[in-house]
């Protein structure tokens, strides 16, 4: 299962490096407008175009590995949580148990590292994904892991937020600036890819708060009644929050993984 949660972090991360080469290659688009006029006429076309297509093309590699994040997340939660075991057929548990293998094969030095490493260690790692402060048993054993997760999510979703208002500001700057030096229609030309990675990220970010919405009224209803169903519906909810394309940044998290699992045990045992 280690390896499985290992998996998991190397797809995120990867779909994070891949993402700001599409945000790279979207403002490469946007600033074609400025290529000086003595080039040939085509290049102020192929510029933007090509720079969009790479863009498009490297964003379906980060949706793929956020889902392969996901799935193989959902998978560790099953097994280790031990909720609706039962869901995943014989072929499903090879396709993932293969995913992880050629993605430990490739990393097997970092990923070893990252299996004996816990929260608490530099680099923070995935052994013990889930610490107990206390002891608990069955139903809130399950949710106890459940609380983590949403805890830790309220933590670095600030953050997150924080980092696509700069972006988001900046990409908003760039386009007026442009637009007002060399119209809005060519400017809408060249700005399409950044458009619509600025419209991509509104709707997902939409998703992802609306998803957080119900999750912490589920969890609120489960703090008054804990319920075997009502843990099954938690747990369905952060797996599709999940698959939600709103990347964590990795860097902030090795500086305040070691921080936040201290903070969240004293709080936890009290």
């Amino acid at each position: 299962m280690l390896k499985i949660q290992y998996a998991a972090r190397f797809c995120y991360n990867l779909a994070e490096k891949q993402n700001y080469f599409v945000w790279l290659f979207c403002f490469i688009s946007a600033f074609s407008i400025f290529l000086p006029d003595g080039l040939p006429e085509y290049l102020p076309l192929v510029v933007p175009f090509t720079a969009d297509i790479i863009a498009w093309i490297l964003m379906t590699f980060v949706n793929k590995n956020v889902q392969k994040g996901a799935d193989l997340r959902k998978y560790f939660d099953v097994y280790s949580v031990n909720i609706s075991t039962d869901q995943y057929s014989e072929s499903e548990k090879r396709r993932l148990t293969e995913i992880s293998e050629k993605i430990y094969s490739k990393n097997s030095e970092v990923a070893e590292l990252q299996m004996r490493n816990t929260g608490n260690d530099n680099p923070p790692g995935v052994h013990d994904w889930y610490m107990f402060s206390k002891q608990y048993n069955g139903l809130e054993a399950k949710f106890e892991c459940q609380r983590q997760n949403t805890w830790w999510d309220k933590k670095l979703f600030p953050i997150k937020c924080a980092v696509t208002a700069l972006v988001f500001g900046i990409a908003v700057i760039v386009f007026v600036t442009v637009a007002i030096w060399n119209g809005f229609f060519k400017t809408l030309l060249c700005s399409a890819g950044l458009l619509t990675k600025l419209f991509e990220r509104v709707v997902d970010n939409g998703k992802y708060c609306i998803l957080s919405i119900k999750i912490d009224g589920a969890q609120q209803t489960l703090e008054a009644h804990l319920t075997i169903e009502g843990v099954e519906q938690l747990q369905a909810l952060i797996n599709e929050r999940r698959a939600v394309n709103i990347l964590g940044i990795n860097l902030l998290h090795k500086k305040l993984a070691n921080k936040l699992t201290k903070k969240y045990n004293n709080i936890s045992s009290s």
